[in-house]
């Protein structure tokens, strides 16, 4: 369940930083909110959702790159067209999804402190790395594969088309 730590330091070596994997995982926050920090136990079952051992979401993620030097920004709602254009300039861009970039559902949950957000069994980060007119390219951890653009947007949508960008401050 380190996947987002495992996107994080890929990314910023991509940018030229280099980060343990198992010290940017520690260094995430811990809360019961995935907007927040990192929900649950990295070394637990997968596919649970909160308040059970889940993952961490972009907002946190970013912070953390930040504060390494990274210029990284969290973003929900990203369209495709702004992800292509992200690739298509060299800057590749962490995607929240479903395993295996498959298909799935999301839920709503309310954290302790009130807060509702959508979650999804098995969610699961990769980097986009490329792409041409009718599939994706995404680096998962050691793998580098395709999907059908469809398929990808479909396992993106679920949370939201969920990212960290490269994203100078102006």
């Amino acid at each position: 369940m380190s996947c987002e730590s495992r996107s994080a330091v890929d990314w910023a070596r991509y940018f030229g930083v280099d980060i343990a994997e198992t010290e940017f995982l520690e260094r995430l926050p811990l809360s019961d909110d995935p907007n927040v920090g990192f929900v649950g136990y990295y070394n637990d079952f997968t596919g649970q959702v909160p308040p059970y051992s889940y993952g961490v979401y972009a907002d946190p993620v970013a912070r953390l790159l930040r504060d390494y030097g990274l210029a990284a920004g969290a973003v929900k709602g990203l369209a495709v067209d702004d992800l292509r254009s992200e690739i298509a300039a060299g800057r590749p861009v962490i995607a929240w999804v479903i395993f295996g970039v498959s298909s799935g559902y999301s839920l709503d949950y309310t954290a302790a402190d009130g807060q509702t957000t959508r979650v999804a069994p098995y969610e699961h980060t990769v980097i986009v790395i490329g792409y041409d007119e009718t599939s994706i390219t995404v680096l998962d951890g050691a793998w580098i594969y395709q999907r059908s653009l469809d398929q990808f947007m479909n396992s993106w949508d679920v949370l939201g088309n969920m990212a960290v960008i490269y994203q100078p401050e102006e």
